[in-house]
């Protein structure tokens, strides 16, 4: 089986809020004016996704796909991803990949997500997305090409 296939049979694609299990928020990708923003913005994102963990996909106003990842919890990723879009983050230890990336990659950002409790679930699904979709950012460090059906994600 395709993993196209397979992930239209389980609902994973395509990724919209109406015909399948995703959910969706907006978050602004920028250096906060001051520490009180920062921490409300870390505020909205645990609103978002509370203590789930999944799947999500990042997307700029463009529609282009910028990465797909998974987290346990979610907004533990999501926040990390949020600072290091205006910081270096202490521990990192990918040699600051996530920041150099995300500090290109500024402005608004939908922010697609999916709750998946297995790890082995999320680990599978994710390379089967980033398979298909080819985000900018591809942690198998591909060159990428968008794919005819990347329109699918639909708000």
């Amino acid at each position: 089986m395709h993993y196209e296939q397979f992930l239209i049979e389980h609902e994973i694609l395509p990724i919209d809020c109406e015909k399948g299990k995703w959910n969706r928020f907006l978050i602004h990708h920028q250096s906060p004016k001051d520490e009180m923003s920062k921490q409300e913005v870390k505020r909205y994102i645990g609103q978002q996704v509370g203590n789930r963990n999944g799947l999500y996909v990042y997307k700029n106003e463009q529609g282009e796909i910028l990465y797909i990842g998974k987290g346990k919890p979610l907004k533990n990723r999501l926040i990390s991803h949020y600072i290091e879009s205006f910081q270096p983050v202490s521990g990192d230890t990918k040699d600051q990949r996530w920041h150099k990336f995300f500090s290109q990659h500024q402005g608004i950002m939908e922010v697609w997500w999916i709750e998946l409790e297995g790890e082995k679930e999320r680990q599978i699904i994710e390379k089967m997305l980033d398979n298909l979709l080819k985000p900018l950012f591809s942690v198998s460090s591909r060159q990428n090409i968008k794919p005819n059906y990347v329109h699918k994600l639909n708000d």
